[in-house]
Formats: C-alpha cells, structure tokens, sequence
C-alpha cells in the first residue's frame, strides 16, 4: 500500500515521537514517501534519501507556493 508521511515543523527537541517513526515506517515500506517541511531542519537519513522530499522554508509560504 502506497503512504505518505507528512511532517510538518518537527523539530529535534522529540524526533522519537514523530520523525524517528516516521523514517522507519519509510524505510520499511518501498512503496511509503516522506516529506519533511520545515525551516532549518529540514533533514532525512542516507537510507531513505529515495523515498524522501525535504523542503527547507516556512510551512505556510511552502503551502502557498504549492497551492498556486
């Protein structure tokens, strides 16, 4: 099944909540996608770079941008 995990403003003051799952979670899945936006940290593992999209900028000006 394809799946997507979508995080947005994560940051790594509790990456075991959220983002460490969530690269798992890809990892394990050839057919998941990750996309990370976030200003400044906007980061994945090697071991997923494939599956992954990271977009460093403000969320809101992102979903703007990609709305238009």
């Amino acid at each position: 099944m394809k799946i997507l995990y979508l995080e947005l403003g994560v940051g790594g003051n509790t990456p075991g909540i959220i983002k460490y799952p969530f690269w798992q979670m890809t990892a394990e899945n050839p057919k998941a996608a990750y996309v990370c936006i976030n200003y400044g940290e906007a980061v994945c593992p090697r071991e997923i770079e494939r599956q992954s999209i990271c977009i460093d900028g403000d969320i809101g000006q992102v979903l703007i941008h990609l709305r238009s």
